[in-house]
């Protein structure tokens, strides 16, 4: 391995790493939220979700986004199962008020490190980026 491949693979690390304890420490209002902040995110982009979709977007096992989605109804009260009225195994997922305010305020505090990141970039240099992320989305997909 070249001594380029390695640097990038330590950047990577310490990226991962930084993102991972910031993730696992998210909190709001002293309400701790974790990784939870991942389906709140998705539920909030989309507006509205199933577990299916959920499931998929995450890639994990039905029976930890049930646990997940149990806290952070039951116990978070950051989103709301609703029943469909024409078919009862439809349930459609959306966030409450507070879970609406937690997705905002995640986004807030996401918008500035990335705009401190994007600033430093020209925009060939910013494409360059996005289709590595892309690549490394794909990658561990």
């Amino acid at each position: 391995m070249s001594n380029k491949e390695q640097d990038i693979i330590q950047i990577f690390t310490m990226v991962a790493m930084k993102l991972t304890s910031q993730i696992v420490d998210f909190t709001f209002q002293e309400m701790k939220i974790g990784r939870l902040i991942f389906i709140v995110n998705y539920i909030g982009y989309k507006r509205r979700s199933t577990m299916k979709e959920i499931i998929a977007y995450l890639n994990i096992k039905p029976s930890t986004a049930t646990r997940q989605m149990d806290k952070l109804v039951n116990d978070l009260n950051l989103v709301e199962r609703d029943l469909s009225h024409d078919d009862r195994r439809v349930v459609t997922l959306r966030l409450t008020k507070l879970g609406e305010e937690v997705y905002q305020y995640h986004n807030k505090i996401s918008e500035v490190p990335a705009n401190m990141l994007v600033d430093k970039f020209t925009n060939n240099e910013i494409s360059i980026l996005r289709k590595g992320l892309e690549e490394l989305l794909e990658i561990f997909s």
